[in-house]
């Protein structure tokens, strides 16, 4: 289960690209020393982000380290000097094609660490490109100049640097991107994507003095803030049903000593459904639960808490409140069938075989009870509050179960 896309989590990038679009105003007013300082300074947030990279095992940060180190280095020592020579056009043309390319398969390539089989291909695969631009340039510039005429001749328009061709092909990247962003709005997919834009955005207005240099240091900045974040979120937020864990519930409720309301959330018979079905399907139906409890309204914010029970906390709001909204989703719980597959022979016979097996073999019923407390000025601490709500939890077994109790 994704986290939910917010202003949150998309503002930072957007105050790194309007900083770094700032800094181009400026930019001539700067002391040299300070110009000197923001031509360095993509390699060395780029050094900082490959260090953050390799500590918590992230290959998608070192692949735009990569392309970005790279592309960065072709713009400072052949686009120095007008296109018409032919190393420069060539450098140029490459570099448009080979960022969106990489970056936009970055972005599709699923994320499973930085020392895997997977990740060393996609090193290689990037040293391969790296190697034949460097080719191109130096040997095959001249050999290249008529293919570079006729499908990617730079400047097509005053002030557009970047081809046509080679703009439709970063346009189509930024698209399949930002829908891939969407799809996924994780700290790190979101960083990956704005990081994406700000690569990109110096290609198509290369004549403009340092763009190179502040942009890419804001796409190395924003993949450093993304990492950073989804570091975060690995300590924070619990890996199966992808909601925030016990950690973070306690850390948000000591700095509240008023106005909130706590539910306990526990799922009927859950032992009893993992004994019969089978741990797997057992974390299939947490997940489920997650899912469903993550779209309760009325200012909740879920936790898992442990096992098989879910916190709701509801930050300045009264009990009357928290009761309304937490019989809703008990509601929509109850109401939501839970298929039973087979997945025992998933694996076996033919692609019939398999699809008739993955047919549900039966529905049951999901049902949770909850209890729930309001912060008040006899309770000491919040331990006391989740007491209280525990308490309350105990009364809805007892009553029953499938029920709220306040």
């Amino acid at each position: 289960m994704e986290s939910r896309l917010t202003s949150y989590n998309v503002f930072p990038s957007l105050v790194i690209l309007s900083v770094a679009a700032g800094m181009l105003i400026w930019h001539s007013a700067l002391s040299s020393n300070t110009r000197d300082i923001i031509y360095w300074m993509p390699y060395g947030l780029a050094a900082i982000t490959a260090m953050l990279a390799l500590q918590f095992n992230r290959r998608q940060l070192i692949t735009v380290v990569m392309v970005n180190s790279f592309s960065y280095w072709i713009i400072s020592n052949y686009l120095q000097q007008p296109l018409d020579v032919p190393e420069a056009k060539t450098a140029f043309t490459l570099i448009c094609l080979f960022i969106p390319l990489n970056l936009v398969l970055n972005q599709f390539i699923r994320e499973n660490g930085s020392k895997t089989r997977r990740a060393w291909l996609s090193y290689g695969f990037i040293l391969i490109q790296v190697a034949a631009i460097s080719l191109s340039i130096n040997y095959f510039s001249t050999d290249l100049l008529g293919i570079i005429d006729e499908w990617f001749p730079p400047r097509p328009l005053d002030g557009l640097v970047i081809s046509l061709h080679a703009l439709g092909l970063a346009t189509l990247c930024l698209v399949l991107a930002f829908i891939r962003f969407l799809n996924q709005p994780t700290s790190l997919s979101i960083g990956l994507f704005f990081s994406f834009v700000a690569s990109v955005f110096p290609l198509a207005f290369l004549d403009r003095e340092a763009i190179s240099s502040v942009f890419f240091a804001a796409s190395m900045l924003i993949m450093l803030y993304s990492g950073f974040s989804a570091s975060h979120e690995l300590a924070y937020r619990d890996e199966l049903t992808g909601l925030l864990g016990r950690r973070m519930l306690f850390e948000k409720l000591a700095g509240m000593s008023k106005n909130y309301s706590l539910a306990m959330v526990d799922i009927d018979h859950f032992k009893k459904f993992n004994d019969t079905y089978g741990h797997d399907v057992g974390d299939d139906v947490l997940a489920m639960v997650a899912s469903k409890l993550d779209q309760i309204e009325g200012g909740g914010q879920v936790f898992r808490y442990g096992g098989e029970e879910f916190t709701v906390l509801f930050k300045g709001k009264k009990l009357d409140h928290a009761l309304a909204f937490l019989d809703d989703i008990r509601e929509i719980i109850s109401e939501t069938p839970f298929a039973i597959r087979d997945k025992t022979n998933r694996d076996k016979g033919d692609k019939a075989a398999r699809d008739e097996e993955a047919k549900p073999k039966n529905t049951v019923q999901i049902t949770v009870s909850i209890g729930v407390a309001e912060k008040a000025s006899h309770h000491a601490n919040a331990e006391e509050v989740i007491k209280e709500a525990d308490n309350a939890l105990y009364k809805a077994k007892n009553k029953g179960r499938n029920i709220v109790v306040g």
